[in-house]
């Protein structure tokens, strides 16, 4: 019943998502593709990830699938997002997955509410999913720093040629930090449009 909440409640963002573009109007809102998705979930889960931090809420689908992972630790998320009618729709949605109870939702400029939660809050964060504004990745990845513990793991969405240029400073930092391990995917089967980057802490 509570894997069946969370399916649900994806495959409802997803139609959302498909009546919108048939529609023709504006996209209030972003998700990551179904694949994605499930690798965030993979890699939180396969990271034993007690606590989550989410950059960049939207409607919630990247959320549900990173919280869904923590339910087997008892671990939370944090997710971040300043445009209120992002933070209503996915708090609906997170209800229908039967997750609220473990996720926050934290309202405001993340470059603002980032440096505050982390000054709150001395334990590690294990797991960071990176999607909001595009040019502010490395300052994201510079006020989590001191809270990541080895093994951590941080997780980048559209970082292939579509967004090339916003996100050069990010990639070109992971790929040369003697600290991190890292992926950077450059293409995929969508141009690049909904590549990760995926980066973990060493010892």
């Amino acid at each position: 019943m509570f894997r069946q909440r969370i399916t649900d409640a994806l495959a409802h963002i997803e139609d959302l998502d498909r009546a919108q573009k048939r529609s023709g109007k504006d996209i209030p809102f972003w998700r990551v593709s179904a694949d994605n998705g499930r690798l965030l979930h993979i890699l939180c889960h396969a990271a034993g990830a007690k606590r989550a931090v989410e950059v960049g809420t939207s409607s919630g689908y990247s959320g549900i699938h990173i919280a869904s992972a923590l339910t087997s630790t008892g671990g939370h998320l944090w997710t971040f997002d300043m445009e209120p009618y992002k933070l209503d729709l996915a708090r609906g949605n997170f209800e229908k997955a039967g997750l609220s109870a473990a996720i926050t939702q934290v309202a405001g400029d993340a470059l603002q509410t980032l440096p505050a939660f982390v000054a709150a809050n001395p334990e590690p964060i294990d797991f960071a999913f990176l999607d909001a504004v595009k040019p502010h990745y490395i300052k994201y990845l510079e006020i989590l720093r001191p809270r990541l513990r080895p093994g951590s793991i941080v997780a980048a969405d559209n970082v292939g040629q579509h967004n090339a240029e916003a996100v050069r400073t990010y990639l070109e930092a992971v790929g040369r930090a003697p600290f991190l391990t890292s992926i950077v995917p450059t293409e995929n089967a969508e141009g690049g449009r909904d590549a990760l980057a995926v980066s973990i802490l060493e010892a």
